[in-house]
């Protein structure tokens, strides 16, 4: 979720808005004003006075924060609200970290275990009530004054910098463990895209929102979410679907657990959540899971040139631990398509895991025969790994499959210096590699 989501940290302007309030008295002030103007009949049918209104609402809003910038070093934070008291710190668990929390009279500073200001909470606004709804309000009531669209472009503006408010909101509630709120934002956020000035689908607020009901245990939001995205396309590389099949499975619904599986399935053959699902699935009905092979097997037929088809149905074997079979499907991926990266990755990974299995079972083993058996059959498991990987460690330029690849290398090789003379001078050249050396 944390890597998904990140980016909104980093949605607040970087323009320093000189034209804010300087204190919570004069946003109130202002606010006081455009309202005023706004209940006048004759000033109302100008939609000016609404932009105005919708200003000062979102000025009122950001007045406790103005200027206060997302990633700002804590001690430069400090040095900016310099003639502000903190009242006290304290430390709060989030949902991925802890956070130091400084508290003002009117906000929560929140900062990240490297001190970098990654989160606020506004405690005290300048004005009661909900401030950004009310904008939005007051922003439909001027496009309605404004027929011929004269002002649409500052509407589109202001409702654009609205949504990015209450998008940043939703990741404050998210972070701070407070998913109902965050959801229920996540959801906010999107409705604003669709409002008839933006006229816009919000994919990604849209799965946030299924995402984070799911975590808040809104199973019934999670499912109505879920399958909006799936209806729009928005598919989130397979996840759409494994995510709400399991909201399905904790509902004790099988069957559309199942049905949302086999259709995933058929459009993303190797997203694991989905393909994990459906064996645990059949697994946990005593059905044969056969049926993936005959889901697998219509896909090849359909296009027969799919290297990662070949290598979806290894995924499959490996997980009914036929290692075997798994094998020989990884290496006809890799025959139909060799610069297919994860076919000889895949393989690679098959061994080493493996081996780890031979391991563990190794040191169970009271009987020393069996014992040493297990041993040189784990160490010739390793040896058959190091190929595959050094293929797709050469083909790959993504520099975290890489990281990964190297892990595995420099392990194997440590573990399997004594058996060549050059596997020791192996693992320190991916040792090297990983310390960026």
């Amino acid at each position: 979720m944390k890597r998904i989501l990140i980016a909104l940290s980093f949605i607040l302007s970087l323009t320093m808005v000189s034209a804010q309030p300087k204190s919570a008295a004069d946003a109130l002030k202002a606010l006081t004003k455009a309202q005023t103007a706004a209940a006048d009949a004759k000033k109302a049918a100008k939609p000016a006075t609404w932009i105005t209104l919708a200003k000062a609402y979102v000025d009122a809003y950001d007045q406790p924060t103005r200027n206060i910038l997302i990633g700002t070093a804590q001690n430069e934070v400090k040095l900016f609200l310099k003639d502000q008291k903190v009242l006290s710190t304290t430390t709060k668990k989030g949902a991925e970290t802890d956070y130091t929390v400084d508290v003002y009279a009117d906000k929560e500073l929140w900062y990240n275990p490297d001190g970098i200001l990654e989160l606020y909470r506004v405690t005290t606004p300048a004005a009661e009530g909900n401030l950004l709804g009310e904008a939005i309000t007051a922003l439909e009531k001027a496009r309605e004054a404004d027929p011929k669209g004269s002002k649409t472009k500052d509407l589109v503006e202001m409702m654009n910098n609205i949504h990015e408010k209450i998008s940043n909101e939703a990741l404050f509630e998210y972070y701070a463990g407070n998913f109902d709120k965050a959801a229920d934002l996540f959801k906010q956020a999107a409705e604003c895209s669709a409002s008839p000035i933006l006229g816009q689908t919000d994919s990604l607020n849209l799965y946030y929102t299924a995402l984070v009901s799911n975590l808040a245990g809104n199973n019934a939001q999670a499912i109505e979410f879920y399958n909006k995205c799936i209806d729009l396309g928005y598919y989130q590389n397979g996840n759409a679907f494994s995510n709400l099949a399991e909201v399905y499975r904790k509902e004790g619904d099988t069957e559309a657990c199942k049905a949302t599986l086999e259709k995933g399935f058929v459009s993303f053959p190797e997203s694991n959540g989905i393909l994990i699902g459906l064996i645990n699935l059949y697994m946990e009905n005593n059905e044969d899971p056969a049926k993936l092979f005959e889901l697998l097997h219509t896909a090849q037929s359909i296009d027969p040139q799919n290297a990662s088809l070949y290598s979806a149905e290894g995924n499959v074997y490996k997980k009914l631990g036929d290692v075997e079979n798994a094998a020989n499907l990884y290496k006809k991926s890799a025959e139909i398509n060799p610069d297919y990266v994860f076919a000889p990755l895949s393989l690679g990974a098959l061994y080493y895991d493996r081996a780890i299995e031979l391991q563990t079972l190794a040191g169970e083993e009271l009987d020393d025969n069996k014992y040493f058996a297990l041993v040189k059959e784990m160490d010739e498991t390793l040896e058959k790994a190091i190929e595959p990987f050094e293929q797709s460690f050469a083909k790959t330029d993504d520099m975290e499959l890489k990281t990964a690849i190297a892990e595995y290398l420099k392990n194997i090789y440590f573990r399997l210096r004594e058996k060549n003379p050059d596997y020791e001078a192996l693992s320190k050249k991916y040792e090297a590699f990983l310390k960026g050396e």
